[in-house]
């Protein structure tokens, strides 16, 4: 069998520095096991840099991933032979902790998010260096307390609430509290043929919606998993298209000729930021 350990030497993702999220599939599961093996706890945090696409939209995309590999580096280093940090996809940091608790996770989180908070991301701008701030969500489960296969979606349930109660801060998952992710389903509209599989974890990367959010079609499609890409052709809309990532889970695909036609599951808080990529591309298009 296969053994897992840290750091991880295996190739980084170019932008954050950290194993990509291939390597988190193949971890994970594996790690698993051997906690449960030995009757170990094992924990992990989710990770969301707040607000991340003002970097992206008031410096550009070179200052976006400057602001991530900052913050991607300064994770890894915190758990250090401890754990591993991976890249979940788009600004999403997955850290996974052995033979540690909830509470032991927790903690450690609440370090992470201030190491982060105390440090600044040196980055030149118009010829000159600015120093930019960066705040980050963290979301923490464990074994202790959750099954193995819900280890993943316990800490992402546990991030989205963080966030909701105004984000840079860590919240532990706690089975005592109602602690629901509402989601919405999209319909998706792929002008090409896709291989993409239900039941996948995709980001549509460019998109855009002739009436609202929960009808749109997608001209660029992300696997993190694979770390592949499609891309399709098509009349571009009137008022634009919205470059912006959306993260969501595959189901009901079908295929029809040359076009692709799926359900995508969102959180149900993506739809007020997608109503505001909308806006924001059609008022830079008019």
């Amino acid at each position: 069998m296969d053994t897992v350990s840290f750091p991880r030497m295996v190739e980084l993702d170019t932008v954050t520095g950290l194993p990509p999220r291939k390597m988190l599939d193949h971890d994970l599961p594996l790690l698993l096991r051997s906690m449960g093996t030995s009757g170990l706890p094992m924990c992990s945090i989710m990770i969301d840099i707040d607000h991340f696409k003002i970097f992206n939209d008031k410096y550009g995309h070179d200052i976006g991933d400057l602001v991530l590999h900052h913050v991607s580096s300064l994770i890894r280093r915190a758990v250090k032979f401890r754990g591993e940090a991976y890249r979940y996809g788009g600004e999403e940091i997955t850290v996974l902790m052995l033979n540690t608790t909830g509470s032991e996770g927790l903690a450690t989180a609440e370090r992470i998010c201030l190491l982060i908070e105390n440090s600044e991301v040196l980055a030149m701008v118009d010829g000159e260096e600015l120093p930019l701030s960066v705040r980050i969500s963290l979301g923490v489960a464990s074994t202790d307390t959750v099954v193995g296969s819900e280890l993943l979606v316990s800490s992402d349930r546990a991030l989205y609430n963080a966030k909701g109660n105004g984000r840079n801060q860590a919240i532990l998952f706690r089975n005592d509290r109602k602690q629901v992710v509402n989601t919405t389903i999209i319909d998706v509209h792929f002008p090409s043929r896709s291989a993409i599989l239900g039941g996948s974890y995709i980001l549509l990367k460019r998109w855009f919606s002739y009436s609202n959010p929960t009808e749109i079609e997608a001209r660029e499609i992300k696997d993190p998993n694979h770390d592949s890409s499609e891309f399709a052709e098509g009349p571009t809309p009137p008022l634009g298209i919205v470059e912006a990532e959306i993260r969501g889970r595959v189901s009901k695909i079908e295929r029809r000729g040359n076009h692709t036609y799926f359900k995508f599951e969102v959180k149900s808080y993506i739809i007020d930021l997608m109503i505001k990529y909308i806006q924001d591309t059609r008022n830079a298009n008019r």
